[in-house]
């Protein structure tokens, strides 16, 4: 029987095509630093940055620490003339990124039947992103009051997906057993790799994403009025 159920965010509870999203992403945020930073070298560098945080396996830092180690020396500024930029793109421009998503009330739906049958919940967002960007793409979704038992951004988190230690930290962090678990995402790497350690997964199919990975293997699949339906087949747990 389940007791903790782990949700994607970015193309599962809120509605994207990825591509759409992080191209514009970076590219606002490239715009708004532009006075101070040539945009081609900040696009680069945040790729780069990005994926040497990605691609990380250290238990010692975090997904923050890593980022930061790798990005700022990119640079001849320091952090103090860099990040105040990030800080007031997140608080500002960050904002019009909703346009690139379709929030559904389904969202919110599934996630307040699951609290009401007594499953502890937890966002197991990809850790790319800070905190305040989770939290933005938490309101629009409609799921920011939600009692999650943690939402993963890049300043608690050790490592990214698809990294099997990302889902091994989540289950350790909130004393949850793999074999009581099902994580609900629509990348068939990124998600689907939590079966590795036990967990049993659900392929959300509204905004797949297929990296050709044919090794990856899921236990349940539908579109999220599908999830619906099965969230409303699950027994209470309190």
């Amino acid at each position: 029987m389940y007791k903790t159920i782990l949700f994607d965010l970015d193309g599962t509870l809120l509605p994207m095509d990825l591509n759409i999203f992080l191209t514009n992403y970076f590219g606002r945020l490239t715009q708004a630093c532009s006075h101070l930073l040539d945009p081609k070298l900040l696009y680069r560098n945040l790729w780069a940055s990005t994926e040497a945080m990605i691609r990380d396996n250290c238990a010692n830092k975090t997904n923050q620490e890593v980022f930061m180690e790798d990005f700022i020396p990119r640079f001849d500024l320091s952090a103090d003339d860099i990040m105040p930029l990030f800080d007031q793109f997140y608080t500002s421009k960050f904002t019009e990124l909703i346009q690139c998503t379709t929030p559904t009330s389904l969202s919110r739906q599934i996630c307040q039947e699951l609290v009401a049958k007594g499953y502890q919940l937890v966002l197991a967002t990809n850790p790319i992103f800070p905190d305040v960007a989770t939290a933005h793409r938490m309101r629009w979704a409609g799921i920011e009051d939600i009692p999650w038992a943690l939402v993963t951004t890049y300043e608690n988190s050790h490592y990214c997906k698809p990294n099997p230690n990302y889902y091994r930290e989540i289950l350790h962090r909130i004393g949850a057993k793999a074999e009581e678990t099902l994580m609900v995402g629509n990348d068939v790497k990124e998600d689907l790799v939590a079966g590795k350690l036990g967990i049993d997964t659900y392929l959300v199919k509204d905004n797949l994403i297929d990296h050709g990975q044919p090794d990856y293997e899921t236990d349940f699949e539908g579109r999220l009025e599908d999830f619906m339906n099965f969230v409303k087949k699950l027994p209470k747990i309190k």
